[in-house]
């Protein structure tokens, strides 16, 4: 007798529509994925395994060394993070990346890494291991295969063009912008297949994946334009209705960021972008427009073939389009044509079908458009960490373009052609290994920097100011200081920039105090006399140029300026005898820059002066700008020893010695280093530095009043 069997229920249909937004039934296992990830977390681990020691190298010392904001997690400096600018307090550039100054935090106070570099290296390799993830997700979901999504991935991770970003501890900003932008087109497209409580879900990670990419980088708004690029590729025919979930998701996020930094752009000067930073800011628009589609073609023949590679491209290394059609024309106009055909190329796989091809130039451009110069200007002309998202497109290309090339010749084996992919992998990542060896030291950097950007001021000046500590290569230091400076000499005082020429003249000043000949010596502090003059001349016009644009929008006027310069200017004019000079640059500089050594030079222009009180009174100054200088502190001790011995100034316990307060001598000496300390805070427009340094020396030091009114 036949057991009577049940039917199995069929499935309900599904509509056409529906089904094509549901995308592959990829079903998902860790068992499946898991071995995929580690191959390829081990990869890139080898890849940079020589990374982790690389030291503070490029603006990293900048970031980390100088920012007191990252010193302790403390309620006050977490309120900073949120309410100054990222390179707060060294430079005024606007930009505004409050997670990634907290990701330094967590490794400086939380983690206790301080200044050592390890710890930032790992955190830098964790984010990309991380992204390496969401690049093999999403490669599932857009090539429904394996393989397909695991040489993505590998393409992607181990290129060259992206060890600026993570082998570069700076470079985190960008792995936080791509993780965010990579997170949150992952669960848009998550989120637009799912229904219900499932789908709440991918709109929340939506929504944080989004704040992440805004406040780690302001290029990190390609978040939506890679989920837009996504719906115009794949959803030609489907209705935007589940879609639009998606875009109010990140609203918030991204309103909230531009509220946070609308606020702090109120209260801080309108940066300037300097022009031999970027001369593509205030360039003809032909002539700039033309110029950042040269670099456009550039960053893809450096994908194609990143053989020379370079952490500078400042001015003049990639000269503006002149219409004179040579090879620099050329490379433009080729650009321009390249650019056109992948248009093209893009409409006419939309037009297709071919969502892949369609998806991965439209995203190439998107994540190009943030920081190509054509619709707002950048803050260079051109990096290759801005390569780190874009990067990703063209991996993607080079996957469909395979994939293609299988279906076309049937007899082509799909394990050859993945085979053949990973030698191309692997000669990568040599590439990536080797480059990881230029960010080891400043000197490695820069001398690769100038032998592949031979043109750029940056890379000489750099390289100048690194070998003049040296005697030995004092000379080099002021070939390299020269070749910097010819590179500048054309240009008008507001497009120049003062540090080469600063640097310059240091390297000559320091020459001539390795000569022994009187005349020989004051040969080379006049040429350094006259770099210096130079270069203060640029800084005034920088200064002034500053103000103007800051007039026009009603913010007031800044004191701003290269205080280094104005101490090395002080140490020339001192050495040509020009005392009343060298007090004028030290009193400026010291108020741009409030470090000991202007107090230490200030000191000895009054010692050759003959005058020894005021030049106690100058390092005491010194001290009350910065209390915890021990080394002023020492030299304040050392001059009462020589110049008054038999008075109470000094006070001897033991091996140690201090000077002593109350000492009527010192008494006097004190509180006029504090009245001149007021007085020049209030003559350089900080009446609120002025009124605490007075009431200071009134109530805690015990000087007259009088004597600050």
């Amino acid at each position: 007798m036949k057991k009577n069997r049940k039917r199995p229920t069929p499935a309900p249909a599904v509509p056409a529509a529906a089904a094509a937004a549901s995308g592959p039934a990829i079903a998902f296992t860790w068992r499946r994925h898991l071995p995929v990830l580690l191959v390829l977390w081990a990869a890139a681990l080898l890849t940079y395994s020589n990374s982790f020691p690389a030291g503070l190298t490029y603006d990293n010392g900048v970031a980390i060394q100088q920012d007191p904001r990252i010193r302790a997690l403390s309620h006050a400096n977490l309120h900073q993070i949120f309410t100054e600018e990222y390179w707060y307090p060294s430079l005024t550039t606007g930009l505004y990346r409050p997670l990634t100054t907290l990701s330094y935090l967590f490794n400086y106070a939380v983690l206790g890494n301080g200044a050592n570099p390890a710890g930032y290296h790992w955190v830098n390799f964790g984010l990309h291991a991380i992204n390496i993830a969401l690049v093999y997700f999403l490669g599932l979901l857009l090539l429904e295969e394996v393989s397909w999504a695991g040489l993505l991935a590998a393409l992607w991770a181990l290129h060259p063009l992206l060890t600026e970003s993570v082998t570069n501890i700076v470079g985190r900003a960008d792995e936080l912008a791509a993780l965010g932008a990579f997170a949150g087109l992952l669960c848009h497209i998550r989120g637009s297949r799912a229904a219900g409580r499932r789908k709440l879900v991918w709109l929340a990670a939506l929504a944080a994946s989004a704040a992440i990419a805004v406040f780690s980088k302001e290029s990190g708004v390609v978040v939506v334009a890679a989920m837009l690029c996504y719906d115009v590729a794949f959803g030609r025919s489907q209705p935007w209705k589940p879609r639009l979930a998606g875009y109010a998701a990140v609203a918030p996020s991204f309103a909230v960021f531009f509220f946070l930094r609308g606020r702090m752009l109120d209260h801080i000067a309108m940066p300037i972008l300097p022009f031999v930073d970027n001369p593509l800011a205030n360039a003809p628009a032909v002539s700039g427009g033309l110029t950042a589609i040269k670099i456009i073609g550039m960053y893809l023949w450096l994908f194609l073939w990143p053989a020379h590679l370079s952490a500078d491209y400042s001015y003049n290394q990639i000269p503006l389009f002149r219409g004179s059609f040579d090879w620099q024309d050329t490379a433009a106009l080729f650009s321009l044509a390249v650019c056109l055909a992948a248009a093209c190329l893009a409409i006419r796989a939309w037009l297709r079908g071919q969502k892949l091809w369609c998806f991965a130039i439209a995203f190439l451009f998107a994540a190009l458009a943030p920081t190509s110069n054509l619709f707002i200007p950048a803050g260079s002309i051109m990096a290759e960490r801005w390569m780190y998202v874009p990067s990703l497109a063209l991996a993607l290309a080079i996957v469909v373009g395979l994939q293609a090339f299988e279906r076309r010749l049937s007899g082509v084996s799909h394990k050859a052609l993945v085979a053949a992919a990973g030698v191309v992998c692997l000669a990568w990542s040599v590439r990536t290994y080797v480059r990881n060896f230029d960010w080891r030291n400043e000197q490695a950097l820069w001398q690769d920097a100038a032998h592949n950007s031979p043109n750029s001021f940056k890379a000489y000046s750099t390289l100048a100011n690194l070998d003049a500590g040296s005697a030995q290569s004092l000379d080099h230091a002021i070939q390299e200081a020269e070749r910097s400076t010819a590179i500048l000499n054309p240009l008008d005082d507001e497009e120049n920039i003062a540090r080469p020429f600063a640097v310059e003249g240091m390297c000559y000043r320091l020459k001539g105090d390795s000569l022994s000949g009187a005349a020989e010596r004051q040969a080379w502090y006049r040429k350094a006399l006259d770099a210096l003059v130079r270069a203060r001349r640029i800084d005034f016009a920088g200064r002034d140029l500053l103000n103007r644009v800051n007039m026009e929008r009603g913010k007031g006027q800044f004191q701003t300026g290269l205080g280094l310069l104005y101490l090395e200017l002080g140490r020339v004019q001192r050495r040509l005898g020009q005392s009343q000079q060298a007090l004028e640059s030290l009193a400026y500089g010291r108020q741009l820059s409030p470090i000991a050594e202007f107090s230490e030079e200030k000191s000895l222009v009054y010692r050759g002066l003959g005058d020894t009180g005021r030049s106690a009174v100058a390092l005491l100054e010194g001290m009350i700008i910065d209390p915890r200088s021990q080394r002023l502190a020492n030299k304040v001790v050392q001059l009462y020893k020589q110049t008054a011995p038999l008075t109470c100034a000094v006070v001897t316990k033991g091996n140690n010695s201090s000077f002593n307060p109350q000492c009527p001598l010192v008494h006097d000496h004190i509180c006029e280093a504090a009245h001149n300390v007021a007085a020049g805070y209030r003559d350089f427009g900080r009446a609120d530095l002025a009124i605490a340094a007075a009431r200071t020396a009134i109530a805690g030091l015990g000087c007259p009043a009088n004597q600050f009114q």
